[in-house]
């Protein structure tokens, strides 16, 4: 290989893999061995996917098309990965992969310390410059000029700030080019007795006008516009670290990514959606699978502290000696085997942000005592520590466990219960869905058909019966993975039971006349159904009456209508 390429790829800090036209690993950098963990002989004309399962590294060298930005966990590490075709005269003769480590957020921060300084330095630089700058916002208030500028107007920087561009300078046109969005270069401008070039130029973001930029033209205009250019790019960076500390902190999920066919599933997340605007407490119910972390991410994300941090704590995953300093973190010293300078905990890192509590009924009756104070008194403590530590967090829970069971049992406080049980979201299981279960499934064929490359063209008749008959103890969660098989099995068409996991391909569907499940929620609710639409019928439509007939407060009639979608009737 040649000896010089491999000098330039030693000399990058980011991870760089070659492999050969079979998929061969030719030649890994040092930085992207110490970021794998591996040294260099022992990966030597070992197939990529040896180390990196499921690489797409031979579909790119086959096809000759990149494969960009695709996130990749390894271990414990998540690296950004960027793959390429490597060409030599002309011919593919390989592959390239770049790869970086993202997985500690502070080097993002870190960074964005460093792009905040730097633009400080290139505003204060701008300040010194000769030549007059101003720039305004799209209602032509002045948002900053530099002192030479206010020196030549007679002005100060403190006393142009936030005035109107026409009350600090005269006979500009800095609002006329806000107004038609057309640059004015190099025009002649008189200010008092003397005779200056200026240039203005309109400010968009897309399509739109946010501001005007106005220069005086003394002497080196490509200077200044050199200036202004870096200017605007630490601008941009500062914006996509911005980006990349939410990508990283944030939530992932968001309410497009969740799916509705059935009224009570339309009805969690119109709840779902309201509650989002509130800083209250919300419990989220549902059996396992149903999508309760995909209901907490997606309120976080509509809220108003989607900028800021949603942390998720997995109670059940947690031992119960590590549950404390997991939670509240703890100071250097406070125990044998702390992390030097200390570590914040769970709660400290959401500050401002967005708490998600998984299987809360798992947390120990301890643990539920500390998390019901950080609740009141709005302040955290870490082990070791000696003063609080003010925290702003909402918090969203969730269980699959009866709460209330657990509470006559004595394994769930009841003060921490009701301090949570501000708003309660039911996620209905799969089982009581009805028809709606094979909405969801052609959704989820759609999405898998998108990822996986294939054309699955639905469920057969027989598929069908099958899966409205199957209880679904794993609900949407195992419906993904019994498609997910499927679909790579059978690759175009409908699906048939024999692509189905043997214990569904087992079942044995009866339907006779209207289908009846074994699931007494399902069964009552097409009961109560039933019962409502004969009342409001026998009533002609007098909602007041069929309640009355009910022998129920007209009240409760609504809501069960509302819950049914009868209000139209």
């Amino acid at each position: 290989m040649d000896r010089k390429l491999i000098d330039f790829l030693e000399s990058l800090h980011n991870g760089v893999m070659l492999v050969d036209r079979e998929g061969m690993i030719r030649h890994v950098n040092s930085a992207g061995c110490q970021m794998l963990g591996i040294k260099l002989n022992e990966v030597l004309s070992r197939p990529v996917t040896s180390i990196a399962p499921g690489s797409d590294m031979k579909q790119v060298i086959r096809e000759g098309k990149p494969s960009l930005h695709r996130e990749i966990r390894f271990g414990d590490k998540i690296f950004l990965v960027n793959r390429t075709p490597y060409l030599e005269n002309g011919e593919i003769v390989g592959g390239i992969s770049v790869f970086q480590d993202v997985t500690d957020y502070e080097m993002a921060t870190r960074k964005l310390s460093q792009q905040e300084l730097e633009l400080r330095q290139f505003k204060e630089l701008i300040n010194q410059l000769y030549d007059g700058l101003v720039m305004c916002d799209k209602h032509g208030y002045i948002t900053m000029i530099n002192e030479t500028y206010c020196e030549f107007l007679g002005t100060t920087i403190e006393e142009a700030i936030g005035k109107h561009v026409t009350e600090v300078i005269e006979n500009t046109r800095m609002h006329i080019v806000l107004e038609t969005g057309k640059p004015e270069i190099d025009q002649l401008m008189r200010i008092g007795d003397r005779e200056i070039i200026v240039s203005r130029m309109p400010l968009r973001e897309g399509d739109q006008i946010v501001g005007a930029l106005g220069k005086v033209v003394f002497s080196d205009l490509r200077e200044l516009r050199s200036i202004v250019e870096r200017y605007n790019i630490m601008e941009r960076k500062l914006d996509f670290y911005r980006q990349e500390l939410k990508r990283m902190m944030g939530a992932k999920y968001s309410f497009d990514h969740l799916f509705a066919d059935h009224p009570l599933m339309k009805e969690a997340i119109k709840l779902a959606k309201r509650i989002a605007q509130t800083k209250s407490s919300v419990f989220i119910l549902g059996e396992s699978g149903t999508g309760k972390e995909l209901f907490a991410h997606a309120i976080h994300e509509a809220s108003p502290r989607a900028e800021n941090a949603f942390v998720r704590v997995n109670c059940a995953a947690i031992p119960k000696d590590l549950m404390e300093a997991e939670l509240f973190g703890y100071e250097e010293g406070a125990f044998t085997g702390a992390k030097k300078g200390g570590k914040p905990g769970k709660i400290e890192l959401a500050n401002g942000g967005t708490l998600f509590l998984d299987e809360i009924g798992d947390m120990p009756l301890d643990m539920q005592v500390k998390l019901l104070r950080v609740l009141q008194e709005r302040e955290v403590e870490r082990i070791g520590g000696t003063r609080p530590i003010p925290v702003d967090i909402r918090v969203i829970a969730a269980t699959h466990r009866p709460l209330e069971q657990l509470i006559k049992e004595g394994k769930f406080r009841e003060d921490l219960y009701y301090r949570l049980h501000v708003f309660t979201i039911n996620i209905p299981p799969l089982r009581v869905q009805g028809e709606s279960i094979l909405a969801m499934a052609n959704h989820l064929i759609a999405k898998l058909n998108r990822e996986l490359y294939t054309q699955v063209e639905g469920l057969s008749d027989r598929v069908k019966q099958v899966f409205l008959s199957h209880r679904w103890p794993g609900n949407v969660r195992e419906m993904q993975n019994v498609l997910e098989r499927a679909v790579q099995l059978a690759e175009k068409g409908p699906l048939e039971l024999e692509h189905l996991p043997p214990y569904l391909q087992g079942e044995q569907p009866t339907v006779q006349g209207e289908s009846v499940s074994l699931d007494l929620e399902a069964e009552l609710a097409k009961a109560e159904k039933r019962v409502l639409e004969a009342a409001l019928k026998h009533c002609a439509g007098n909602k007041a009456k069929a309640a009355a007939l009910l022998g129920i407060h007209r009240a409760s009639l609504y809501r069960k209508l509302e819950k049914y979608q009868l209000l139209a009737e």
